[in-house]
Order: C-alpha cells, then sequence, then structure tokens
C-alpha cells in the first residue's frame, strides 16, 4: 500500500501539471503561439519557483528541448515532450537545490573522492602556475632547443601506398570457392597472375585503381578502403611487397609482382624519406614542451626541497610501531604544518608501493617516515599555493564549487538506490506462481508440414529438404489445396498439445530442432514435418537469477519512486504555465 500510495501522490501531482500544459498547448480548446530558437532569449520567464528562491526558466526548458533528438524532421512539438523534459528539469533543479546546502564530512567517503578530486586538480593547476609559468619560452630557445636535440624530431622512412591482392588461397577460399576447388594452388596461383595483369591493363586504359581494389581486392580490410594502406615503416610488410612500395616514385603505380601474400599491384600515394623533420606549427609545439618538460624538473625539485625544509611533519610513531594493518582508518600517521592530516587509510598498500619503488625488502620506521613526508609533498604545496592566494582565483574557487556540488548531488541522490536489497525466497517464489504463464509454455512447438497420401513420397520429399531444398518451395508445391494457400497452411507456427493429432504433435517434440521426421500417419494422411524452435517449461530453479533481476528492478523502482516523492514533498513548487509557447524545431542537421 505503501509503494501504491506514493504513487498516487507522484501521479496526481504529475496530472495537474500535465493538465496544464495541455490546456495551454489548445488541446482542450485554447490556442497558444509559437516561436523558433532565436526567439527564446526574447520569451524567458520563471517556468516554475522552488520555495520561493530557484527558478527554472523557461529558457531552460526550450533550450533542453531545441538540443534534444527529438523530431529528427523538425516540427512543433507535442504537450507529452514538453511535460516529460520539464519534470526531468524539475527534478535536476530539485537535487542541485539540496546539494547547495550539503556538508559532505557528514559522509567520509564522498568527502574523500571529492578531495582526491580536487587535489587532482589543483596540484596541476599549481604545477602550471610555480613550476611551467616560470620557465621563459621565447621562440629562439626552443628552435635551439629543436636543433640541438634532432634525435627527438627525426622521421623514419615511410610510404603511403595503396594495393590491390589476388592470391591463390583466395580463389581457393572466396566466394567463388566452388569453382576453384578442383584446381591444384599451382593452378591458382596461375590464374591470380593473369587477373592481376588483366586488371593492370584496365589501369592502363583509364580504370581507377581504387575501385579496382574495392570490387577484387582479396586483402578486404584495405579493399575496403579502395587499398589504402595509410603510412606504414619498412617491416610492416613482407620483403617482396615492401622492395617494390619503398622503390617506387610517388604517383607510379607498380607492374603486377608476386609475394609470400600473392600477386599484387601497389600505388604509392607519398614518400617520406628519414631525416630532421621541418619545423612545422606541430613540430614546434612539440619541441616546446619537450624543451618545459626538461626544465621543469629541476625547477620543480628545487622548489619542493624548499618548501619541505620550511615544513614540519609529526608522525604517530605509537601507532606505526605496531602493526599498521589492524590501526583504524580514521587514525592519523602524520601531520604537516599543523593543517593537513594523512590518515591510515590504505597506508599498508602505500607503504607496499614505497617499498617496491626504493627496492627495499625490509620496513622499518624510518621507511614509514619517508614514506609519508613523500606523500606530505602533495598537502605541502597545495598549502604554499593557499599562502600565495591561489585558492581565491576565480578558476579555482570554479573548480572546487564544481566538484564538490557534484558530489553533493551524489550525496542527495544516495537514497535514491537500494544496492544491498536482495529479495526473499518467498518472494521469488511468489512471483513465479503469479507469472507461471511466462514461465509454462502452452505453445511450445514451431513446425512446418506437408501433407501426402502415401509414405514413400513422403520419404522422397524428406529426402529433398535434407539434401537442401527449402521446405516451404516444397510445401508450395505439394501440399493439398489452392496453390495461393499452400505456405500458409504448412506453417503452423507455435502449436501446443491437442491443436494436432496426437500421432502428429508426439512426432514433433521428439523431432530436433531444425530435423525434418520421417512420415508419420493420422487420420489427414502422412506428415513430414520440419520443427523450426522448441520452447521449453522452465523451473523455479531454472528462472531464479531473471527473477530475482525483474524483483530488483521492480524494488528499484519503488525506491526510487519514494525517494522521488519525498524529495518533491520537501518543497514548495508553483508552476507558472501561461505564457509558455509551442516550439517550432529545425531539422535535426540543422540544430
Amino acid at each position: 500500500m505503501k509503494g501504491r500510495s506514493i504513487k498516487m501522490r507522484m501521479r496526481n501531482l504529475l496530472i495537474v501539471t500535465m493538465s496544464s500544459i495541455l490546456v495551454i498547448f489548445g488541446l482542450i480548446g485554447c490556442k497558444v503561439d509559437s516561436l523558433t530558437r532565436d526567439e527564446i532569449a526574447a520569451n524567458d520567464f520563471p517556468l516554475v519557483m522552488i520555495d520561493s528562491e530557484v527558478p527554472v526558466m523557461a529558457s531552460q526548458l526550450y533550450h533542453r528541448l531545441a538540443d534534444s533528438d527529438l523530431l529528427e524532421e523538425g516540427g512543433f512539438l507535442d504537450s507529452s515532450m514538453y511535460f516529460d523534459t520539464l519534470n526531468a528539469i524539475v527534478l535536476d533543479s530539485l537535487i542541485s537545490y539540496e546539494a547547495s546546502k550539503v556538508d559532505l564530512k557528514e559522509d567520509p567517503v564522498l568527502y574523500r573522492n571529492f578531495f582526491l578530486l580536487f587535489k587532482e586538480f589543483y596540484l596541476k593547476y599549481l604545477y602550471q602556475h610555480l613550476v611551467l609559468d616560470s620557465i621563459d619560452t621565447d621562440s629562439l630557445e626552443i628552435v635551439d632547443y629543436y636543433k640541438s636535440n634532432p634525435e627527438y624530431f627525426t622521421y623514419r622512412e615511410q610510404v603511403r601506398a595503396r594495393q590491390l591482392v589476388i592470391s591463390a588461397e583466395g580463389l581457393r577460399k572466396g566466394k567463388d570457392s566452388l569453382l576453384y576447388k578442383d584446381y591444384s594452388m599451382e593452378q591458382l596461383d596461375s590464374m591470380a597472375r593473369k587477373r592481376v595483369y588483366d586488371l593492370r591493363e584496365k589501369i592502363d586504359s583509364g580504370a581507377e585503381f581504387g575501385n579496382l581494389a574495392y570490387d577484387f581486392s582479396m586483402h578486404r580490410e584495405s579493399g575496403k578502403k579502395m587499398g589504402e594502406l595509410g603510412y606504414f615503416f619498412r617491416y610492416t610488410y613482407n620483403k617482396e611487397f615492401e622492395d617494390v612500395a619503398f622503390s617506387l616514385p610517388v604517383g607510379e603505380i607498380s607492374q603486377p609482382f608476386k609475394s609470400p601474400d600473392g600477386w599484387h599491384l601497389v600505388e604509392v600515394i607519398d614518400h617520406i624519406d628519414s631525416g630532421l623533420a621541418d619545423l612545422t606549427p606541430q613540430i614546434y609545439e612539440e619541441a616546446r614542451k619537450r624543451y618545459l618538460s626538461e626544465n621543469a624538473r629541476s625547477i620543480y625539485t628545487d622548489l619542493m626541497d624548499s618548501l619541505l625544509l620550511a615544513s614540519t611533519i609529526k608522525f604517530n610513531d605509537e601507532a606505526l610501531s605496531g602493526n599498521i594493518h589492524t590501526v583504524p582508518d580514521t587514525t592519523w600517521a602524520a601531520v604537516i604544518n599543523d593543517i593537513d592530516t594523512i590518515t591510515f587509510h590504505r597506508l599498508p598498500d602505500y607503504l607496499h608501493q614505497y617499498k617496491q619503488g626504493v627496492g627495499l625488502d625490509s620496513i622499518d620506521l624510518g621507511l614509514m617516515h619517508d614514506m609519508l613526508t613523500y606523500r606530505a609533498v602533495e598537502y605541502v604545496l597545495m598549502q604554499a599555493g593557499d599562502k600565495m592566494g591561489f585558492k581565491d582565483d576565480p578558476e579555482v574557487v570554479k573548480e572546487r564549487h564544481s566538484i564538490y556540488h557534484k558530489y553533493a548531488q551524489i550525496f542527495v541522490k544516495k537514497n535514491s538506490r537500494d544496492l544491498d536489497y536482495r529479495p526473499a525466497d518467498s518472494l521469488i517464489e511468489k512471483y513465479y506462481n503469479e507469472n507461471i504463464d511466462k514461465f509454462v509454455i502452452k505453445k511450445p512447438l514451431n513446425v512446418q508440414h506437408i501433407i501426402v497420401d502415401d509414405s514413400l513420397f513422403g520419404e522422397f520429399l524428406r529426402d529433398q529438404a535434407l539434401s537442401g531444398i527449402e521446405f516451404l518451395d516444397l510445401a508450395q508445391q505439394y501440399y493439398p489445396g489452392s496453390e495461393e494457400i499452400r505456405v500458409a497452411a504448412a506453417d503452423l507456427g507455435y502449436i501446443g498439445p491437442g491443436e494436432m493429432p496426437d500421432a502428429f504433435y508426439m512426432k514433433a517434440k521428439t523431432t530436433p530442432i531444425g530435423g525434418i521426421s520421417h512420415p508419420v500417419k493420422t487420420e489427414f494422411g502422412y506428415h513430414i514435418i520440419k520443427v523450426i524452435d522448441k520452447k521449453f517449461n522452465r523451473t523455479i530453479d531454472q528462472v531464479r537469477p531473471k527473477v530475482v533481476e525483474d524483483l530488483k528492478k521492480e524494488h528499484a523502482r519503488i525506491v526510487y519512486d519514494e525517494w522521488k516523492q519525498g524529495l518533491f514533498d520537501r518543497h514548495d513548487i508553483v508552476y507558472s504555465l501561461e505564457k509558455l509557447k509551442r516550439l517550432e524545431l529545425a531539422s535535426k542537421d540543422r540544430r
């Protein structure tokens, strides 16, 4: 009853909104103005007000509709599209509104996730401003670095080419393999050679290489791309192929030649010799990044050495000296400058990684201090950034708020799911019994049949069907009655007990799927039966995983509806739909 009452309250709220939209859209006798996307800004107004504080603007609705995939051909949206979209926007607004009042520290896991994500951003931000921005990247410095380090900017020799391949193996295993099954591999190789020479003559007569590769090449991966192989280095393909590809002038097409893969034609589109790359904008940017990276290491090391030297790190030696695997996660392990705390959360994992990194086998208190100092570097840098005022930079403030709000919304939606739910056995049994028709098949056999007058002719038709002739083609020719009804009469679809004579049904039941029975006699004559499909009754144990899945989905829906209803009930939501207009969408490709 609880789930039902919640659904009723939610339905009542939605019915009111839906009815209002129906009225506004003239579906109950009124006329409404329309607007296009370009007119949205001039027709904005508070469409919904939440707790007299948070407006949902009409432009939010219009823009979400305009950016949607609705009405691919364009046109006017109907009221249901407005209703569903507006309901989703109001829900998002309620979640965002409640998230703005959340204290994430009430959920240590979410707060930790927020902090880790913000820390990642803030450290990159500080590295950019304190390290990278301090490096002089004058163009003369970059050009000099490019010239002084040619090993970073040297191209390997490479070729871009198209190919066409015909092979003996391809003839034997291709779509026309039946034509070649009696030939030896030597004969097939000779045929492949002749075909490639014939195709070369077509190219000489004006045929386009790519079209021929698409139609005839047996290397289908490149054939589907008009023979395109893209750029490749030496030692990518076999020697015979590369000897031709790397020696052929750009723009020329080779004469036929043979490699272990078959007979080839190759067209070279581009050839890049090895050597120092030209200083293009892309190469200049690569050189700049390398120059920055190499110079940044020493600057960053000096910066952190000075910051750590001026820092104070207190260690919880009492806890660190014991069994660190049994220390609660929330216990402090180190405090940096009396500001930030490193706890025992995942400390054994970090210690194991650090031990491997420094190549030590034993663990002592000194090693733990070193590891915690290593982890403290991030906090020391962030504290320095805060003191320098970077925490108040608009970009940092905005990103921090964005990440915090993201996890605050997760906090608001926590109770919309019940991840630990497992349906009881009694509920599974009840569901099975109430939905028995889903699991006990009344018409389990999908069959086709042909009726004949004697069993010998029936055996003949069975042999014909087994040789590969379509069963319904035989029925079209031999089933009794007028031609226009024969196939329909032969194809019985799914049948159950009692729909056909018992002898027929038992024979069909024992014939495997795809099988064709020997003739079976009934009062109608001799039947040969083809079994297309079988469905089998399923016990409760067989369907248990599916029943559990269905019950979980139903429970998830009820939990979500309860959560959503509670969210709506906690707020005063006022709709002002009188000025709502119908939006005319352009076709999807013009939005």
